[in-house]
């Protein structure tokens, strides 16, 4: 494994609860690996939601961070740390037109009517526009976790929704994200485009990439990894997830 020069790991789940920060334990873990590896970090979160989650508890100095890069929205936009300007800077971003954002949003709203199911109870936004993304998060963006795990624990009420969508977006991308959402970007953003992107940024091949997730079964939102030749590794949370990456210390 020490091989490996690049470490992608997926966010909810994998290096974090779902929505949570990360520990400090976790940050320690990270700041070490940064020192022999790359770790590219995945998800269908928001940069703000990055932000939040996992840089606002990330405690390393500052010269580590070029070795971190950041893939929001499923790897339709990456940010990596700029040494001039002392910030994270955009290194591409694949924004959707506002016609095809709209065209999700109102097939998103016509799939909750459709579906029969009751939203009227959620915590924060159900649609949010994330530019090179659109997530529906059944019970809103901000609901507790435990109440997220419960929702939906065997994916059968958004694997119907997605049958509604597909119905009416099918020229999109539709998956799983989370515990309660469905993210649509277009067609081919997922994380097997992310791996070509890691590849094209870093000048590495796939041989030299190991990709750590929670959700490597069949409809997952990490599954789509398995159709690049990178090895995996199938993690059951974050505590597992510390764990292997001490070994690459």
């Amino acid at each position: 494994m020490e091989q490996k020069k690049v470490i992608v790991c997926d966010l909810d789940g994998t290096l974090a609860e779902s929505k949570g920060a990360i520990t400090q334990s976790m940050s320690d873990v990270i700041c070490r690996l940064l020192s022999r590896h790359y770790l590219a970090v995945v998800s269908g979160g928001a940069y703000e939601q990055f932000q939040k989650q996992f840089l606002s508890n990330l405690s390393c100095p500052e010269e580590k961070l070029a070795n971190l890069f950041l893939f929001p929205t499923m790897g339709s936009a990456c940010y990596g740390f700029d040494q001039g300007i002392k910030d994270w800077k955009l290194l591409y971003s694949e924004v959707m037109t506002d016609a095809e954002r709209e065209k999700i949003i109102t097939a998103m709203k016509e799939m909750m009517v459709e579906s029969g199911l009751n939203f009227s109870e959620h915590y924060g936004e159900i649609i949010e526009d994330r530019g090179s993304q659109v997530t529906f998060s059944s019970l809103g963006q901000n609901a507790p976790l435990e109440v997220k795990k419960n929702w939906d624990p065997d994916r059968s009420k958004r694997v119907a929704l997605m049958a509604i969508l597909n119905k009416k977006i099918s020229e999109f991308e539709i998956r799983t994200g989370g515990a309660t959402s469905i993210d649509v970007t277009r067609k081919g953003i997922d994380k097997a485009y992310t791996i070509e992107k890691i590849k094209e940024i870093l000048h590495v091949s796939e041989k030299d990439i190991i990709f750590v997730g929670d959700a490597l079964y069949k409809g997952g939102n990490d599954a789509t990894v398995k159709k690049t030749d990178v090895d995996f590794i199938q993690e059951g949370g974050p505590e597992e997830t510390e764990e292997l990456l001490r070994q690459y210390i």
